[in-house]
């Protein structure tokens, strides 16, 4: 347990015991916070009771301004807000010493620990509107924060009962059911837990550091990331110095590591107490999501950025010390020693050129960050396929890769994907975005699925550039009879343009089934975007799998980009019950269940596939009609056309 008494000094070291009590007292009357801080990181400190703390009592807090020392800066009491959330209280504090004026209030400081009459108040963490004439804050109570402890104790028992961590919306930009816009990978549910509280009072904003990123993306993720409270901003790395656990100290800065690697992703907050290998920080939550398990590292500050609307701390992690054990409303605990599984992220791209470039990464593993991890992963994947390229122009990308699971299952992630991709009514989707769009949701879809927990032990990629926009729209189709008779071979022929290109005659054989004389069929000749969208309209409940190993595969057998697809079809009574299909039902049990109102995981479906075959398309060099290109081309647009049997 916390130490919620005095803890005297102990000196260990031979040295420290000859010190005489004189030249002690005159240390601690100069530095009386920030020596027992310093000089007692492994001890807790004595407590002040909420019940003590009166208006107009003056102390001081702890936190970095830069690098690893914190420093003080004053405080007055300006007055305790009891019940401010339910039975949890507030203590409102002015900040008082000329560099905390000058910064302000800065995101980065929540955790900051307050001290008076030598004793520990709590935690500087919240915000008080903006543009205040005076620097106003919030401090959590440290008894309420020490309640968290006694959550570790109950932590089996509130994983057991573990639930996702929200909607997945991941399967329909994984299988290209929609487009994959930015907006789309935002965590609703999870990011609501973070906007429950006043306009006035607020949870210190939580810098967001991405080392290694291009301005324009952590722009991008400002815009996304700030209504959750948190801050995106440019980060560091720290490189060959020399750190330990021992500098995790009050008023130190804590990061919670998202991603690491080539690139870093961290949360930078502050510790507010220790207690031998247990740390308590942030004062309010992270994602208020209960037992967690996150790495957790000593932080580096390379500067405060003053500003009256938003001020921040610029940081970044340095060794990784420990893990992340609690989110909690009054704060975030770790233990110092722990470790926090991460997964490994090899990404290789080769240019056109042939020169090729790896990257490797690792992410955290925590479930209950499933929906925001995507959003991470594909930031990385954008980040590292620009700097890779050193542009964003016209290439297309060939992807090959997998995710691999623990129990030795493996999610294919191959596809091609045109430099521009022209959408209905939409402009043109970019390669590298539509790329990194589909694999993140493919991600999201097996870490957030609300089926099965599974376990990742990688992912590999590999992206091979090609020069140019590399797509071909159909252009039309057309039977080689319009009247055929079951068993009959019929050759479907379809043209297909190149982008700036020539075009050419594609033809591929479908069979005509047996048993289905007097029928009129649909040929359809279409790429795998519009192929695919028009089959999740006749069978919508194809796409809601109802076990992990439906899911996986539904992403195992998408249709790749570089095919054009040739589907024979007919009209259909069929059901789709627990996503598996039943066909042709006798009329009088359709009708039945037409009458009905179907709920659960059953769904009709309208048509049914007798045939579907695939081919690549190759054009014809313009030299010399001898030599094709067989490089692939992505195929967009759908034709259809109907053939009777007799």
């Amino acid at each position: 347990m916390f130490c919620k008494q005095s803890v005297r000094c102990t000196r260990t070291s031979h040295t420290k015991k000859r010190m005489t009590m004189r030249s002690c007292r005159s240390l601690i009357l100069t530095f009386p916070i920030l020596v027992l801080v310093l000089s007692l990181p492994l001890t807790g400190q004595e407590l002040l009771p909420l019940d003590q703390i009166k208006p107009g009592m003056k102390g001081k807090g702890l936190t970095v301004f830069s690098g690893y020392q914190p420093e003080e800066f004053d405080i007055e009491v300006v007055e305790v807000m009891h019940n401010f959330y339910p039975k949890r209280s507030l203590i409102l504090v002015s900040l008082e010493s000329e560099n905390v004026r000058f910064t302000g209030v800065a995101a980065g400081m929540s955790g900051s620990p307050i001290y008076l009459d030598g004793k520990l108040a709590g935690a500087l963490s919240y915000s008080i509107s903006v543009f205040l004439k005076k620097p106003l804050a919030g401090v959590t109570p440290i008894h309420e924060m020490i309640e968290i402890v006694d959550r570790e104790a109950s932590r089996a028992q509130e994983l057991a009962n573990f639930t996702p961590a929200g909607e997945n919306k991941f399967l329909e930009m994984a299988l290209d059911l929609t487009e994959p816009a930015w907006e789309r990978f935002i965590p609703q549910t999870l990011f609501q837990k973070k906007s429950q509280f006043s306009e006035q009072f607020q949870p210190l904003m939580i810098p967001l550091a991405f080392a290694g990123f291009q301005p324009r993306l952590i722009e991008q993720a400002k815009d996304l990331l700030q209504p959750a409270g948190f801050m995106a901003v440019n980060g560091g790395t720290v490189a060959n110095e020399n750190t330990s656990a021992d500098q995790l100290v009050p008023g130190a800065a804590i990061g919670a590591v998202l991603l690491r690697g080539d690139a870093d992703v961290d949360a930078i907050g502050t510790v507010t107490y220790r207690n031998d290998n247990r740390v308590l920080a942030f004062g309010h939550p992270f994602f208020d999501l209960g037992p967690v398990n996150m790495p957790m590292a000593l932080a580096k500050i390379l500067t405060i950025v003053p500003s009256e609307f938003n001020a921040f701390k610029i940081g970044a992690s340095a060794n990784v010390l420990g893990a992340l054990r609690q989110d909690r409303t009054t704060g975030i605990y770790g233990e110092v020693g722990q470790t926090s599984p991460l997964i490994p992220m090899r990404v290789v791209y080769t240019s056109e050129a042939g020169q090729e470039s790896s990257f490797y990464f690792e992410f955290t593993d925590e479930p209950a960050i499933s929906t925001l991890m995507p959003l991470v992963l594909r930031f990385v994947l954008v980040n590292t396929l620009e700097s890779a390229r050193l542009a964003t122009g016209e290439n297309s990308l060939q992807v090959d890769g997998e995710i691999r699971l623990h129990e030795g299952a493996k999610i294919k992630l191959e596809n091609f994907y045109p430099g521009m991709l022209p959408l209905s009514g939409q402009g043109f989707l970019n390669g590298i975005l539509q790329s990194t769009g589909e694999i993140a949701g493919a991600l999201g879809a097996v870490m957030a699925n609300d089926l099965k927990p599974v376990k990742i032990s990688g992912v590999d990629l590999r992206f091979t550039s090609l020069p140019g926009w590399r797509y071909a729209t159909i252009e039309q189709v057309w039977l080689d009879r319009s009247v055929a008779e079951a068993g009959d071979t019929v050759t479907v022929f379809s043209r297909v343009k190149a982008y700036r290109g020539p075009e050419t005659v594609v033809q591929k054989k479908l069979v005509i089934p047996a048993g289905i004389d007097g029928s009129f069929l649909t040929v359809t000749a279409a790429g795998a975007r519009e192929l695919t969208r028009l089959e999740q309209q006749f069978f919508p409940g194809r796409f809601s799998p109802r076990s992990f190993e439906q899911l996986a595969a539904l992403l195992n057998q998408r249709r790749r980009n570089d095919a054009l697809y040739v589907q024979l079809s007919m009209p259909d009574r069929g059901l789709i019950v627990e996503g598996d299909e039943l066909t042709s039902l006798p009329p009088t049990a359709y009708a039945i269940l037409q009458s009905q109102n179907l709920k659960g995981n059953t769904s009709f479906a309208r048509q049914r596939v007798l045939e579907e075959a695939s081919q690549r398309v190759a054009f014809s060099s313009a030299s010399s009609k001898k030599n094709a290109d067989d490089k692939p081309y992505a195929i967009s647009g759908m034709k259809t056309i109907r053939v009777r049997v007799k």
